[in-house]
């Protein structure tokens, strides 16, 4: 399996290195708009499998065609959210970088599997559907799984608990309306647990770059990663993830992958609340969507 990844910074980087040790693929590709930034990259990733001995081919530069022949292309390149940033905040200006992006996806790999992570996610999801032409199954994004990640992580810290025993998902957009359910995670939680749980999740990310001065990137890199197994072997389980779901609008859901991408979305898992803040926030997608269709050129 090859593997490509646009955008060889913090986290396209942190993605090529952990599906490097992991094993996930033979080659790996990354490209960058700074050549020398990629090769570099490509080369320590490659002389740490070195390390542990394992097979590994992995190339860096900023050619596109580099990605030729790729099973899946994870698209990062764009701007990272900087601390008073909203992830919305980088609509227009990383729309015009995953158009390009997908317009040569689709030149260079045109029977690769999409993977977006640039933010804001589920606009830039649509963006690559849109300008790569590929079927909708073809084109997910990665978001639902780190904020799933997230909420796991702040219920084994509330309940203190190993997070191996914790069950969690999380869906709909990749903003502070996601929908944290109590339905989707198997602990008892009373209702001051789930009001925390909620909201250190939604600003889990919001944290880190507070901290941090730019977005997180391990955690996305070892979501991505699951998503690339989950597409290689078949498997079936449910990830959360954005997808496709109308002309106008892309947001996460509980869906199966496949070699050959989506395979199933399933159906959702909400109170009567939880599905009307779902629905306010999709039509904020979809007015999202209506703008970049309007002013990017």
């Amino acid at each position: 399996m090859k593997i490509s990844i646009i955008g060889a910074g913090n986290v396209g980087a942190s993605i090529a290195y952990a599906m490097g040790m992991r094993g996930v693929c033979e080659k790996i590709a990354l490209v960058d708009i700074f050549a020398n930034v990629a090769q570099a990259k490509a080369m320590d990733i490659m002389q740490a499998g070195c390390v542990f001995c394992g097979r590994l081919e992995v190339v860096g530069g900023d050619d596109f065609a580099l990605i030729k022949d790729s099973d899946i292309v994870v698209v990062t390149a764009g701007s990272p959210r900087k601390e008073g940033q909203s992830r919305d905040d980088l609509l227009l200006k990383n729309a015009e970088v995953v158009k390009q992006t997908a317009e040569n996806i689709a030149k260079f790999a045109p029977n690769s599997i999409i993977i977006v992570v640039t933010n804001p996610l589920d606009v830039m999801v649509w963006t690559a559907w849109k300008y790569s032409g590929f079927d909708k199954s073809r084109v997910i994004g990665m978001a639902g799984e780190l904020d799933s990640a997230r909420c796991r992580y702040e219920t084994a810290i509330l309940k203190d608990i190993n997070a191996r025993d914790i069950s969690a998902k999380v869906v709909g957009s990749h903003n502070d309306k996601m929908i944290v359910s109590a339905k989707n995670i198997n602990q008892s939680l009373n209702l001051s647990e789930l009001k925390t749980i909620r909201q250190e999740t939604k600003t889990g990310g919001a944290k880190i770059v507070k901290l941090l001065g730019t977005s997180a990137y391990y955690a996305p890199a070892a979501a991505v990663v699951k998503m690339c197994e989950a597409i290689k072997e078949d498997s079936n389980e449910i990830l959360a993830v954005s997808v496709i779901l109308s002309d106008e609008l892309s947001c996460g859901r509980f869906v199966r992958l496949k070699k050959s991408g989506l395979s199933e979305i399933l159906a959702l898992n909400l109170d009567e609340q939880e599905t009307g803040e779902l629905k306010s926030s999709e039509e904020e997608r979809s007015a999202n969507i209506k703008f970049l269709k309007e002013n990017l050129v």
